[in-house]
């Protein structure tokens, strides 16, 4: 009997020796525990506090399929990447005002520091206008400017009426007259109108010079090729296509060479796109008005930037023109890097 009591003696020491060492490590693990979700904490406040110097802009576009406006928006991503902790924040609104309406309201409800925003429409602005204001976020237009611009919003862009007076000064120094046609952007568009009346204006005086046609072909160049289309095969003849941009001029080149006219009109754009400067070098576009898109952008995120740092800025930034032609065409091309 004293057998099994000293046997049952040694079990129960040792269970109460094993569940001590189980306590202590269990409580060891519970403290290390503690320990880490302390540490992670600190470490998510930190990241908390690096967060909140993030500049975040939202950049509201119309069309990733236009041309000069995703070069652009190219040209803004890299100069924002140069920048302190400046976060850009890109939506394509496809040419629907609506849904420009609506990514701005989604703007505001993520609570961005500031807004660059290229309109849909220029006379449609007020709603999106008023309610960013209210929303206490900085406002920069760029390169289509807005019939309402209030206090404290900014635009940054080009003179409009200088392109269309360039692309006809071109014209009247390389011909003595002849018949034009216009190929107008979205007429909803103050660059369009007014590039336009650019042009009217130059020729208004010279009577050598008659604008015959006029028609919108949307900014694109695939709606400019049947617009040209349609002009050929009414039987006019045009002496001079100027298209309010080079993705136009590209889409009427493209008409006139398969008809056999490329050679004998004169075509000039706007934009001096990558791809009106190689057309130009091929001989095909007689010429283009440079539009600095990347002056325009980094004067946007310039602008936008010093708002949120309420910092001076100017309300309106002109960013100015110039004529590209095949025989300034390397010098420019070497000014650009």
């Amino acid at each position: 009997m004293s057998s099994i009591t000293d046997t049952f003696s040694k079990f129960i020491h040792r269970f109460a020796h094993k569940t001590t060492i189980f306590q202590s490590s269990a409580a060891r693990r519970v403290k290390t525990g503690i320990i880490a979700i302390g540490l992670l904490s600190l470490v998510a406040c930190g990241g908390e506090e690096t967060k909140s110097d993030v500049v975040t802009i939202g950049v509201a576009i119309p069309n990733f399929d236009d041309t000069f406006l995703v070069n652009m928006k190219d040209s803004m991503t890299a100069y924002a990447e140069k920048q302190d902790n400046v976060e850009l924040i890109f939506v394509d609104a496809k040419e629907d005002t609506v849904k420009q309406l609506g990514q701005v309201q989604n703007f505001i409800i993520q609570q961005v520091d500031g807004i660059i925003l290229v309109p849909v429409n220029t006379d449609a602005t007020q709603p999106m206008t008023d309610k960013i204001l209210d929303a206490g976020i900085e406002l920069v237009y760029l390169n289509r400017r807005p019939s309402y611009l209030p206090e404290g919003v900014a635009y940054v862009g080009s003179e409009e009426l200088q392109f269309g007076k360039e692309q006809a000064k071109y014209v009247a120094d390389k011909s003595e007259g002849g018949n034009i046609g216009i190929l107008m952007g979205m007429m909803t568009i103050e660059a369009a109108i007014l590039r336009t009346e650019g042009v009217e204006n130059y020729f208004q005086d010279k009577p050598d010079f008659n604008i015959t046609r006029k028609q919108t072909a949307l900014w694109q160049r695939s709606q400019a090729m049947v617009v040209m289309e349609n002009w050929i095969n009414s039987g006019d003849k045009l002496d001079v296509i100027i298209a309010n941009n080079d993705d136009m001029a590209l889409g009427a080149i493209q008409a006139l060479r398969a008809a056999g006219k490329l050679d004998d009109t004169i075509v000039v754009g706007v934009d001096a796109t990558p791809d009106g400067l190689m057309a130009i070098e091929n001989g095909a576009l007689d010429a283009t008005v440079f539009q600095d898109g990347a002056g325009q952008a980094r004067g946007a995120v310039d602008a936008a930037i010093s708002g949120i740092k309420n910092e001076p800025r100017e309300k309106i930034t002109w960013i100015p023109a110039e004529l590209v032609t095949k025989d300034n065409l390397e010098e420019f091309k070497a000014k650009q890097g």
